[in-house]
């Protein structure tokens, strides 16, 4: 089917396409489907469907997929094939092994934007239900590191810390950090923004200073002043972690084995070689009681162990 393109100008965060209803019926596409764009080349769009947005024989292109095409004329579109992923997800949600190409193909399915906010809840529900084992979440781990930039030091050991969160006004990471550095230690401190509760340590630092770096920046800095701490979702570490985070907030949901992935690969992209973890447990934190927390320890340094990490982790209360 031949359409001409209507731009969007509407950043959405994935390569995505709005066609009519009627134009969708007759290319055998529905809500959720892929198509196929021939232009000077070939990309792949998640479509949407409308029944006055877009005019009959017109596709709206959002802004992600107009950087990809001309856009001037006619455009080729053809029904594409959901991607492989979708069967990994799958396979998870059915309590199934996977295999490290099956991670390593979805983790880049997050990264590329292949894969839509329904699937990516699809998989983080399905972890929530039936955890990764250990293998495979020291896969998914590696996946989200090598699927990103990585900070290389030539100085070691690097320290690193992070705290499970969960606890509003925990603001530990803002003390930690300058006195590890006064110890003439490096600590290039990523961070996330607000998960499950108000705020993330990011969010706190940014009230005191910018925290939206690129990697080459947060090496410079670091090795200048002995640490940082800075959002990682700026920078292109470890991608689909904050990917993830994203779909993880509204759904209130942080998988234990996801969570573990979630912190080791930022530790793992900035080259950490010991961290220290607290755990707070207890009414109104993540992890409910001592048992849990104490298997997320075990998680963690196991985790760790495998990825070439030392790591410590303490459990407080509240």
């Amino acid at each position: 089917m031949e359409l001409s393109v209507q731009s969007i100008d509407i950043n959405v965060g994935k390569h995505k396409v709005v066609l009519n209803n009627q134009d969708a019926r007759e290319l055998g596409v529905m809500a959720g489907d892929r198509v196929r764009l021939k232009d000077h080349g070939y990309l792949t769009a998640i479509v949407d469907t409308t029944d006055d947005m877009i005019s009959r024989g017109t596709m709206g292109a959002y802004h992600e997929v107009m950087e990809h095409i001309d856009g001037t004329g006619t455009i080729e579109i053809t029904p594409a094939t959901k991607p492989a992923s979708i069967g990994t997800i799958k396979k998870i949600m059915n309590a199934q092994k996977i295999s490290r190409e099956e991670i390593y193909e979805m983790v880049g399915d997050i990264v590329k934007e292949n894969l839509s906010d329904i699937e990516m809840a699809a998989f983080i529900t399905a972890t929530h239900m039936n955890c990764l084992p250990a293998q495979e979440t020291e896969w998914l781990t590696r996946a989200m590191i090598d699927t990103g930039e990585k900070i290389e030091f030539d100085t070691h050991p690097i320290m690193d810390k992070h705290s499970i969160g969960g606890v509003p006004g925990n603001k530990i990471s803002l003390l930690i950090v300058p006195i590890i550095a006064a110890a003439g230690l490096l600590i290039p401190k990523t961070s996330s923004r607000a998960i499950t509760g108000a705020g993330g340590t990011a969010d706190l630092m940014e009230i005191l200073a910018p925290v939206e770096f690129p990697a080459d920046e947060i090496k410079s800095m670091t090795e200048k002043v002995g640490g940082v701490i800075v959002w990682g979702g700026a920078t292109n570490i470890a991608p689909a972690d904050d990917k993830l985070i994203r779909v993880e907030y509204p759904l209130s949901l942080a998988p234990s084995c996801q969570l573990l992935a979630s912190i080791m690969a930022k530790k793992g992209a900035v080259g950490a070689d010991c961290v220290v973890i607290d755990i707070p447990t207890g009414a109104g934190t993540k992890i409910l009681n001592v048992e849990e927390g104490r298997a997320m320890a075990r998680g963690l340094i196991d985790l760790g162990a495998r990825l070439g990490m030392q790591v410590e982790c303490a459990m407080t209360y509240g």
